[in-house]
């Protein structure tokens, strides 16, 4: 009955589950005219939609006369089920770190729990995740929580619509060079850039100010072997991953902490301004917990990972 149901009504029956699921237990329902002018749907539609959701046993109501009609009972899994009626399609860097790993397998498991389908691509470079978003690819990406304000500073438009807080992206950035006696950026170094990552390039340029140095566009997966080629100097680089790969041969040093800030240590959700579906997942369903306590799992051993 709901694919023949759905058939018939389409994205409005997709609309109006989107109105309740905002809703608790005792709430009011909107008016049939109400929800007419906010899904543009006849009135005969409407109705038909609200008596389905009933017997599908998503809602049950209470009619109390000129005050309306209220909600006695509310089944948010069904409604959002209807709401979200397609996989919803992230992105977020690729899991070469075992934190990574950990938010893959946390996203993987919580959207999981939740019965929300969910299909993710991973990719290095916040610029092309987030591009992936705003042309409506992928319905949100996972950057540094810097990278998305940077992003919206630039107009972009979304917005953050979860952070994770710190840690939960990186440890800290670290600076590796060729020269194992080097311990900062020098004039006449060449030095690797990547303009995809809006953290690797903010960084590059407050560790070179005022010197001339070659910046050398690469993406930021080669920097380590054109280094070890000669290729560049140094580079900015994820701590996490020297330490999970085992570099040891990498000469690296440790930025001021005025380099390694909260925003930049911290992973963020970003999806559209108007993306109703993410809004309605994030709101009725404890996301954000269930990741990061995976993701401690993983990073600890106690969990293998999985995405």
């Amino acid at each position: 009955m709901r694919d023949i149901f759905l058939k018939k009504t389409g994205i409005v029956t997709q609309r109006i589950a989107g109105e309740l699921v905002s809703l608790k237990k005792g709430d009011k329902i909107p008016t049939t005219s109400e929800l007419q002018n906010r899904c543009v749907a006849s009135r005969g539609t409407i109705q038909n939609a609200l008596a389905f959701f009933k017997e599908q046993g998503a809602i049950t109501c209470a009619n109390r006369g000129h005050l309306g009609i209220f909600l006695l009972e509310i089944d948010h899994g069904i409604l959002q089920s209807y709401a979200v009626s397609s996989p919803i399609v992230g992105t977020m860097p690729l899991p070469y770190s075992r934190r990574y790993e950990g938010l893959a397998t946390g996203l993987n498991d919580a959207f999981k729990k939740y019965d929300i389908s969910l299909n993710m691509s991973y990719m290095r470079g916040a610029r092309e995740r987030i591009n992936l978003v705003c042309s409506d690819m992928c319905g949100f990406a996972i950057v540094s929580h810097f990278a998305a304000l940077e992003a919206i500073a630039q107009n972009k438009p979304i917005k953050i619509a979860m952070n994770f807080g710190e840690y939960s992206y990186l440890s800290r950035h670290v600076l590796i060079f060729k020269d194992p006696d080097k311990k900062q950026i020098e004039a006449g170094m060449k030095v690797g850039i990547d303009h995809c990552s809006h953290d690797h390039v903010s960084l590059t340029h407050k560790l070179m100010q005022g010197l001339e140095v070659e910046l050398v566009e690469m993406p930021s997966h080669r920097l380590i072997s054109e280094l070890r080629k000669g290729e560049v100097d140094a580079g900015v680089w994820n701590h996490d991953e020297i330490i999970d790969k085992n570099y040891h041969d990498l000469h690296c040093v440790f930025l001021e902490e005025r380099f390694n800030s909260e925003e930049m240590n911290a992973a963020a959700m970003v999806c559209k301004n108007d993306d109703s579906a993410m809004a309605i997942i994030l709101k009725n369903n404890p996301v954000r917990d269930d990741v990061l306590k995976i993701q401690q799992e993983v990073m600890s051993g106690q969990k293998t990972p999985c995405y």
